[in-house]
């Protein structure tokens, strides 16, 4: 009888922690996808060509928004620009699909779409649902890539690359101070997704 109630007591202990934690952890996605806009470029399939020219159309798309998104200080900057941007931006994805004597059709668009974890450097961006520059190649049935195009995230390698000051900068003078704080806590990151998982 004891040991039921030491276990009725720990498991009420549990659901209050995740209750306190569920809450705060879904704000900060919440504040951190108003803020951000992502970028993310999926294959026609998993062949290993396919796969590579994924990474061709994302280093083109991507060179070709540097300098437009440059200008940007805002998310809502950043997503008008973009928009506006469309039909060069499907042009440009779709001649280097068929520069490298493909044919697949190409569609660009922005949409809301959910990610998954993922760390640039020392800060880690929730799971969950975020607005995304999406450029589909083909059947869009392989494995995709993504990253953050506004502020520019969008490293050849994101977990050791260092994120740049003026990054940081945008990020700090649109979030708040907790929530900005919330993308370099890391493990305590995924543990408030988890439970909030659990809870939910």
């Amino acid at each position: 009888m004891k040991n039921m109630k030491r276990i009725c007591m720990i498991l009420c202990i549990v659901f209050c922690a995740g209750l306190l934690l569920f809450v705060p952890a879904q704000n900060y996605q919440r504040e951190i996808s108003d803020k951000i806009l992502r970028f993310h470029v999926v294959a026609n399939s998993n062949t290993m060509e396919d796969q590579e020219l994924k990474l061709l159309v994302r280093d083109r798309i991507a060179e070709f928004l540097q300098e437009p998104l440059s200008l940007c200080r805002t998310k809502s900057d950043s997503e008008a620009a973009v928009k506006a941007l469309l039909p060069q931006i499907r042009e440009v994805a779709m001649a280097c699909v068929q520069s490298c004597g493909y044919d697949y059709p190409v569609s660009a668009g922005i949409g809301e779409r959910y990610f998954p974890e993922k760390t640039y450097g020392d800060m880690t961006f929730p799971r969950g649902y975020y607005e995304a520059l999406t450029i589909n190649i083909g059947s869009g049935s392989g494995r995709n890539w993504w990253c953050v195009l506004f502020p520019n995230l969008c490293f050849t390698d994101a977990v050791t690359a260092a994120v740049p000051e003026e990054s940081r900068d945008l990020l700090k003078d649109e979030l708040c101070e907790e929530t900005y704080e919330s993308l370099f806590e890391g493990d305590k990151v995924q543990l408030r997704f988890k439970l909030a998982e659990i809870f939910q």
